[in-house]
């Protein structure tokens, strides 16, 4: 027994230890192995279902990863990170459900409310479902825990500009310069937030300019009216017209020959 125990504790460590350095694949197939033994610690297989589960999520295998999170949910299920890896699997997957993915998420905020990452993902996912005011609750709340995070004032920034509130966004990024003014990625948000307002202005100056052109390109149509004929009235027909009869044309007049003064003739 003590034997076993002692391979236990040694595949645990080594799968850490080989997961921590970056090894993923290595410690994929020991903590794998470790995953296979039929009587395990609960402490100890709940830990190997959650790192097996971290790799499978970085692996891009996300029905794989459900499956070993479902398992350590069943070992605790009130765990707060637990929760938010299915969210993410669930998310991540085309093959997933966003709704079950947004519960996940609200059962990780109700567990433990203060996560940045949580809020932020939980707040995108609820404005992609539609649920605008829960996911702006999120996204603030996220940006009062970390304002100093430029990732987590980024996403409440670029959200807020999707829906259309680019005041609210301006108003944001503002707060976050004063307090970052000397923090490059701060003012990088802030020199994209204007590149993004710039090209929106533009759009909409080039779709105005092309309604406007296709407007005048457009054939003009002209209704067609019937034409009125003037009606015969009885003082056109009662008028006399007066006609005179031809008169004879004129003779044709002879050129007359004028003689010059001591003009001498030919005799």
């Amino acid at each position: 027994m003590s034997s076993t125990l002692n391979l236990v504790d040694h595949l645990l460590s080594r799968g850490r230890h080989l997961q921590e350095i970056g090894r993923e694949q290595d410690a994929f197939h020991v903590l794998e192995r470790l995953a296979g033994f039929r009587q395990l610690a609960p402490k100890v297989a709940e830990e190997t279902q959650v790192r097996l589960a971290e790799l499978l999520l970085d692996r891009g295998e996300f029905e794989s990863a459900r499956r070993h999170l479902a398992a350590a949910l069943i070992h605790r299920p009130f765990s707060a990170r637990y929760h938010f890896l299915m969210a993410s699997a669930l998310e991540a997957d085309d093959k997933g459900d966003d709704r079950r993915a947004l519960e996940h998420y609200r059962l990780s905020l109700e567990i433990n409310g203060d996560q940045p990452e949580c809020l932020g993902e939980a707040g995108l996912l609820a404005l992609r479902l539609g649920k605008v005011a829960e996911g702006l609750k999120w996204l603030r709340k996220a940006v009062e825990i970390a304002p100093d995070d430029p990732e987590v004032v980024a996403r409440l920034v670029n959200a807020l500009q999707d829906i259309g509130r680019a005041n609210e966004a301006r108003l944001t990024l503002r707060a976050a310069m004063f307090r970052n003014h000397r923090d490059s990625r701060f003012r990088k948000l802030w020199t994209d937030f204007h590149f993004h307002e710039v090209r929106e202005e533009q759009e909409i100056l080039r779709q105005t300019r092309w309604e406007l052109t296709s407007d005048e390109e457009n054939p003009v149509i002209l209704p067609f009216l019937r034409p009125v004929s003037a009606p015969q009235t009885s003082e056109m027909s009662s008028k006399r017209v007066r006609r005179d009869s031809a008169s004879p044309l004129p003779p044709p007049h002879s050129p007359r020959r004028r003689r010059l003064r001591n003009q001498k003739h030919a005799q």
